[in-house]
């Protein structure tokens, strides 16, 4: 996001400065946000994760999604990819399914954390192919992809940025891309959907939030901001170098894409019976 919050900063005439509150979940640095003034001068950065998945995941969340936080613009979008060891016996989607089916509960599928978006894409395609898999959540996805090339998890869903040079490498072997189109700097692999889950697709979306309240000439003018820095050209090049797509919109449409994903990924959870606490 820093690319964008210089060219933020450019179009607004003033710095946009990040302050990172790492957390698990997001929780911190989005009940920061939620509390603070609706003033336009603070604005967080929410995701697939801190706005959707954490309304079922947690019982107790500090904040509502929906009534604490204002949507300013979805900004960007990060397909996975379905990566597994190099020696394991599946090539693609359909062998992958027909092997798991074969070991129940014995294919290892490594994620960076319970309630992770990698995790949950893990999940949805485990429920829509009846396979059973057995979830190893690491503190990071460099752990699990070091454990992977050593031959310990079999496979697991990562960003493109972060296993494409392993892929290229011939370490592990790709299967699939969990967008419903392929991924330019990967053209050879195929979609979930083209490998037999029709209508398959989970994007990493995340975007621009401001407290409740903030005046919506405000939310205006910073959606009018970040629309723009995400066809700024250092922003664009960045962007290429780690595969993400810029996805501008309205405040209304990422409000929308909020409320659509409740329900799916609250479903994924109930169904994985997985929670935080």
């Amino acid at each position: 996001m820093r690319p964008i919050a210089e060219a933020m900063g450019r179009e607004l005439g003033k710095p946009v400065v990040i302050d990172n509150r790492p957390s698990a979940g997001g929780i911190v640095g989005t009940q920061l946000v939620a509390t603070s003034a609706a003033d336009g001068y603070t604005i967080g950065y929410g995701n697939m994760v801190t706005l959707a998945v954490n309304r079922t995941f947690y019982t107790r969340l500090p904040y509502d999604p929906e009534k604490d936080l204002a949507p300013i613009g979805l900004a960007i979008g990060n397909a996975y990819v379905l990566v597994a060891r190099k020696d394991l016996p599946a090539n693609n989607l359909a062998e992958l399914v027909a092997y798991a089916k074969q070991h129940p509960g014995k294919v290892v599928m490594g994620s960076l954390g319970i309630g992770s978006g990698a995790h949950l894409a893990g999940e949805l395609v485990q429920g829509s192919t009846g396979i059973r898999m057995l979830h190893v959540p690491y503190k990071s996805g460099a752990q699990a992809l070091g454990d992977m090339v050593n031959g310990q998890v079999d496979v697991m869903f990562d960003n493109v940025s972060g296993i494409q040079q392993f892929i290229a490498g011939k370490q592990i072997k790709a299967l699939a891309v969990t967008s419903l189109q392929r991924v330019p700097v990967l053209p050879q692999v195929p979609t979930v959907d083209e490998s037999g889950i029709k209508g398959f697709e989970v994007v990493a979306w995340g975007g621009l939030v401001a407290p409740a309240g903030t005046p919506m000439p405000v939310i205006r003018k910073l959606n009018a901001a970040l629309n723009k820095a995400l066809a700024d050209p250092a922003v664009v090049k960045a962007n290429a170098a780690l595969s993400i797509e810029a996805m501008p919109s309205t405040p209304e449409a990422f409000a929308s894409l909020i409320r659509s994903e409740v329900p799916r990924w609250g479903a994924t959870v109930r169904r994985a019976g997985i929670k935080a606490d």
